[in-house]
């Protein structure tokens, strides 16, 4: 006599491992998108330049999409050391309070270092010393 309990799992699986696994796949996602978009810019600086040799103008220093490209490359640091986080046990833990960060904020922004609290209280710090 086989029981229909004998062939579930003993546990279902833990919340915390599949929300893991969906930050993960996020964060690979926009690992993807960032690569792409730091490319396609990349190439849309290297054909302005080219255009512009063509007409025999002098090329303009493309400082928006410099500034595009910068950024892109930023973001694109933050998610690598979220996955790194990931990877060593890190993720998902506040650098200033060492307390876990809420899930909805990481759903928000995986690749995020500093809680809500923390963030918060951050900004209140910059406030103060601007004497704002």
């Amino acid at each position: 006599m086989t029981s229909r309990s004998k062939d579930l799992p003993p546990h279902p699986a833990e919340p915390d491992m599949i929300l893991l696994a969906l930050f993960q796949s996020r964060l690979r996602e926009r690992s993807l998108y960032l690569g792409e978009e730091i490319r396609a810019q990349r190439s849309r600086l290297s054909a302005h330049a080219q255009r512009a040799m063509m007409d025999d103008k002098k090329p303009d220093d493309g400082g928006a999409t410099l500034a595009r490209i910068e950024r892109a490359e930023q973001a694109l640091a933050a998610v690598r050391q979220a996955q790194a986080r990931m990877g060593n046990g890190r993720y998902g833990l506040c650098d200033e309070c060492q307390e876990p960060i809420g899930w909805d904020e990481l759903l928000e922004a995986p690749e995020q270092t500093v809680c809500r609290s923390c963030s918060q209280f951050g900004e209140l710090d910059v406030l103060s010393q601007t004497g704002s």
